[in-house]
């Protein structure tokens, strides 16, 4: 009889738990920081204006996760006078689709789609939110992206400004990979946020982790010591704790397919692989189908002079400078490239691009 491993003998005892979405009930190495976001949300839920905050840590350091245990909190308490915004930036390329997420939630209704002038909208959003007589926080997770878009000052004036409209209490939270945001003269003023940091795990920390999750969405013996380790040597190089939950969860996936009742290191060396291929190009899919040419381009190229990089790319994509330029600046702000002055004697001083993470395509 073939030993193939029925759905029924999963080895998954909650699949959930290894999810994006999943939010721990017990949040470890983190409480500085919960205590840090509720206090700024505090002040709002009895509808006074809420503290400015900037969260900013490496990808995978619990900063979404703290902020939705933060919002799941305080929108648990009945007499709150407090409406909290969560904001993926990721998908809001522009200012309008960033107010329209807003005023779904504060309306409960869906925005307008198109036909309408932002500054009326932006009037529509004040409107509601006095009427509802509520305070405003705004969490723009992601805003990174924002930056990439040139639009994140716009976009947190827009925000920190209703009050200009109507008699409204606004907060404002951006989360950050990087670092802390440039601000324009005006939003330096009004902004003033207060800067909450979060470090990457360690390797201890990273291995508690991984372990608390193994317990609770497997069975009994799926994982072992040594698998967890072997897990944590990968995952704390990148700094991302969410890299070795999705980890843990592939190589069960693997063991699965085997008809195995236990994950072997075999099957953890596949998932990486799997892994690494399918994160590199999630992070790929925000940028546009120039800059994807452009950076793949790069990556073939591995080091190179900025003139010539332009005549390859123009050759290829049949594109002229201002994209080229418009593309290769997006690539450095989101730390793909770095371009650097280099003296190369009588030649004069010259731009080298070189390329810091590879695309898909030139993966070894």
């Amino acid at each position: 009889m073939n030993n193939y491993l029925s759905w029924e003998q999963t080895l998954f005892k909650d699949r959930e738990i290894f999810e994006p979405g999943y939010v721990p009930e017990a949040f470890l190495y983190r409480e500085k920081q919960l205590k840090r976001i509720g206090h700024a949300i505090a002040p709002g839920i009895k509808g006074e204006q809420p503290q400015n905050m900037v969260c900013i840590g490496p990808p995978g350091t619990g900063k979404t996760t703290s902020i939705r245990k933060i919002i799941d909190e305080a929108e648990q308490i009945s007499t709150s006078e407090l409406i909290i915004a969560y904001v993926n930036c990721r998908f809001t390329p522009t200012r309008f689709s960033v107010l329209s997420d807003i005023y779904r939630k504060i309306s409960g209704i869906e925005p307008p789609g198109t036909g309408i002038a932002l500054k009326k909208f932006y009037e529509k959003i004040a409107e509601t939110l006095a009427a509802k007589n509520k305070s405003l926080f705004a969490v723009l997770d992601d805003a990174d992206f924002l930056l990439l878009r040139g639009i994140y000052c716009n976009v947190a004036n827009d925000i920190l400004r209703l009050y200009e409209n109507r008699p409204v209490n606004t907060g404002l939270c951006t989360v950050h990979s990087t670092q802390r945001p440039p601000l324009d003269d005006g939003l330096g003023s009004l902004f003033m946020p207060v800067v909450v940091k979060f470090p990457s795990y360690s390797w201890d920390e990273t291995f508690n982790i991984l372990s608390t999750r193994a317990k609770l969405g497997f069975y009994s013996d799926v994982v072992n010591k040594e698998i967890i380790e072997k897990i944590t040597q990968y995952t704390v190089p990148k700094g991302d704790v969410r890299f070795g939950i999705d980890l843990l969860k592939r190589s069960a996936f693997h063991a699965e397919l085997r008809a195995s009742v236990a994950v072997t290191p075999s099957d953890v060396d596949a998932a990486l692989v799997e892994a690494s291929k399918d994160r590199l190009s999630r992070y790929l899919k925000v940028f546009s189908e120039t800059e994807r040419a452009l950076l793949d381009l790069a990556s073939e190229m591995v080091t190179v002079q900025a003139g010539e990089l332009f005549s390859a790319f123009h050759e290829r994509t049949h594109k002229g400078y201002t994209t080229f330029h418009k593309a290769l600046n997006s690539l450095m702000r989101a730390k793909l490239i770095d371009a650097n002055i280099e003296n190369r004697g009588k030649n004069g001083r010259m731009r080298v691009i070189v390329v810091k993470q590879p695309t898909s395509g030139s993966e070894s």
